[in-house]
């Protein structure tokens, strides 16, 4: 993912989905990759978090370059932690892609 970031985003954001529901971090399973340049979405993948641990999630979205994470409610530890490893956390509760929309258009105000 990070050679996407380098080729065709200026950030990478991924948004915790449960079919067009966006989910609380701690259940999100899998995550829309949204590549985003500017205001437009160039590329999207899923990134699949089975079995999940904060500790690895982090480690997966360190991975693949995620800049942002989009999900509906965050824990008050996962707050701090993902915070401390550098993301920019949102909340948003609505379909994926209005999320990714609404966050490209400076919408969205960071947690």
């Amino acid at each position: 993912m990070s050679r996407i970031k380098k080729i065709y985003a200026s950030e990478i954001v991924a948004v915790a989905y449960t079919g067009s529901e966006i989910q609380n971090f701690e259940q999100g399973e899998a995550f829309w990759i949204y590549a985003v340049d500017g205001d437009k979405i160039v590329r999207t993948q899923i990134l699949s978090l089975y079995p999940k641990n904060l500790k690895d999630a982090i480690d997966k979205f360190n991975l693949c370059a995620i800049d942002v994470l989009i999900c509906r409610n965050y824990t008050s530890k996962s707050m701090v932690e993902l915070k401390k490893a550098g993301f920019k956390i949102y909340a948003f509760d609505g379909g994926a892609k209005a999320a990714v929309k609404a966050y490209a258009e400076g919408k969205l105000n960071e947690i």
